[in-house]
């Protein structure tokens, strides 16, 4: 517990050094289901989302995390850029160094300085210039003829698997066993953890801004704290220690988000019970349901799913925070 206690501290404080770095009353904080950067901005900028889009000149550094990061080609960054997501396109210019996380990246512009990747594949298109050093750590590297790394290119390659392409039955199937999994791991939590719950549910009720920001923070900090790490071979086994902590916050929060909404319900409509285990259970297993319904709902899902992440991390990381501090000393008589 205390080394993951240290880890959240360690990237929240990275969170807040880059802030103070370039200075707070400048800084641009976007948080969205679908973040789209469509005017000049003055950095630095820390944006997260669903999908991410800057399609506009920033004028600082740039760190941004979600599902999808697109930097567009009228993206023109004057400073550092730091992503983190499931596909990360990059045809925009940069004029600082480039660190990439993400299942697949592509890169398609200009870089001034170094870049460093870590993904599942790299695709360096016809308009790629990379002035400094690629160091790529992930499976396949493809580059077009037309493409220009003048730095050379440095790449660590992983074992690939096969996957197999599956069918919308298959897909339909594994969603809802992947639901059914989740509600099984939110029953053993509402069991287990009551008093946790409770201090959660306290925190949200107590100060609702405070939940989502912590969450936003971390969200947004631990993946690019894990690429720093990744850049010397001594701090590979942190960054991907980091990155398994990162999954298994997420899933965490996401599940105990559903118990700790479910026992507030249950506080409200029938208190009477809310102490007893068997309803507690209850009520976590109907909200995880619920929860896994909206986020299936077309077009407003992903919102919904993101929502629930930021809200049910910023929990977990709230809690171990509160819960690590010294307990104060009794004044002297």
């Amino acid at each position: 517990m205390p080394s993951r206690i240290a880890l959240l501290l360690a990237c929240l404080a990275l969170s807040g050094a880059a802030l103070a770095q370039d200075g707070l009353p400048h800084s641009s904080i976007t948080i969205g289901g679908d973040v789209d950067i469509d005017k000049a901005t003055e950095g630095p900028v820390f944006a997260a989302g669903g999908n991410v889009i800057v399609e506009a000149p920033v004028n600082g550094m740039l760190h941004a995390a979600g599902g999808n990061v697109r930097l567009e080609s009228a993206a023109v960054i004057s400073g550092d850029v730091a992503v983190a997501g499931g596909d990360v396109d990059i045809d925009g210019t940069l004029k600082g160094k480039l660190r990439a996380a993400g299942g697949d990246v592509r890169i398609n512009g200009p870089i001034a300085g170094d870049a460093f990747v870590a993904a599942g594949s790299l695709d360096l298109g016809p308009n790629a210039r990379i002035d400094g050093k690629l160091t790529f750590r992930g499976g396949e590297l493809r580059q077009d003829p037309a493409a220009q790394v003048n730095g050379g290119i440095e790449h660590t390659r992983r074992n690939s698997v096969h996957r197999h392409e599956r069918t919308a039955i298959e897909r339909f199937l594994h969603g809802w066993m992947w639901t059914a999994g989740l509600m099984v791991l939110a029953a053993l939590i509402a069991a287990a953890l009551p008093g946790a719950s409770q201090r959660m549910a306290h925190e949200l009720r107590e100060r609702p801004w405070i939940t989502p920001l912590v969450g936003f923070l971390a969200l947004t900090s631990i993946p690019i704290a894990a690429v720093l790490l990744m850049v010397t071979v001594i701090g590979i086994p942190l960054g991907v220690l980091a990155v398994i902590g990162y999954a298994a916050l997420l899933l965490v929060g996401y599940v105990w988000l559903s118990v700790v909404v479910g026992g507030m319900f249950l506080e409200r409509v029938k208190p009477e019970t809310a102490a007893r285990t068997a309803w507690r259970v209850g009520a976590a297993l109907l909200t995880m349901l619920v929860i896994a319904l909206l986020v299936r709902i077309p077009f407003v899902g992903g919102t919904f799913r993101f929502a629930a992440i930021v809200i049910g991390v910023g929990m977990v990381v709230t809690a171990i925070l509160h819960r690590s501090r010294p307990a104060q000393a009794p004044a002297a008589a």
